[in-house]
């Protein structure tokens, strides 16, 4: 069991449709709605109402507000796309408590497998790409339960809610598995996330938090 070649992905189409773009390497193809995500440039977003599809990558960014009271999830998601210089949104990210075409839906992100695991592939969030620690506030600050950052794995099924509450991100402490078992070969893995801001949250600028898929090969 070698090595496999690993593809991350989003869906930047409000059809909740399977990446079906395997052949060209994961990269998806015209009926698939399928982006590749170069994990050297681009970045993942969570951002305010403001912010538009296609609005260009020219340092104007329109930030979550924090709430008065209560929590507020992100109203949009996008990927900074660095070939084309935009923000690409991602309509179907987060649940219906944003304010895209998020819900209980399946097909949003995808990490494209093209051989078999060791072991079950996770999905975690640090600090940093040193994974050294998972103590950024927006990670819960130590504490994982109060991480913004929240998950769930959608390979076999959707959410089953359309505000469905997932798994806080931080480290090794909160994480999600993306599959029930190890890979016995190529397989796309999907799921979704969101971020939710409480109104006790303290103003933060940009991080550098990555999200860090994690897995075992022979």
């Amino acid at each position: 069991m070698s090595l496999p070649n690993v593809y991350w992905l989003f869906n930047n189409t409000a059809n909740d449709g399977a990446n079906t773009g395997n052949a060209s390497g994961g990269a998806g193809d015209a009926s698939s709605n399928w982006v590749v995500i170069d994990l050297t440039n681009d970045t993942i977003l969570f951002l305010d109402d403001q912010q538009t599809d296609g609005d260009p990558d020219d340092g104007t960014k329109y930030p979550v507000i924090i709430p008065d009271a209560g929590d507020l999830e992100a109203p949009k998601t996008f990927v900074d796309d660095d070939s084309a210089s935009i923000f690409d949104q991602v309509p179907l990210a987060g649940t219906t408590n944003g304010e895209q075409s998020g819900g209980d839906t399946r097909y949003v992100f995808a990490i494209y497998f093209d051989g078999a695991t060791a072991g079950i592939p996770t999905l975690e969030a640090w600090d940093d790409d040193s994974h050294a620690a998972a103590d950024d506030d927006f990670l819960g600050g130590g504490t994982p339960a109060n991480s913004t950052l929240l998950a769930i794995a959608t390979t076999n099924a959707a959410p089953g809610s359309a505000t469905w509450a997932g798994t806080p991100l931080s480290g090794t402490d909160s994480r999600i598995e993306l599959d029930t078992g190890a890979l016995g070969g190529a397989k796309n893995l999907y799921f979704n996330i969101k971020q939710v801001i409480p109104s006790t949250f303290t103003p933060q600028s940009d991080s550098a938090i990555v999200l860090t898929l994690r897995f075992l090969y022979s």
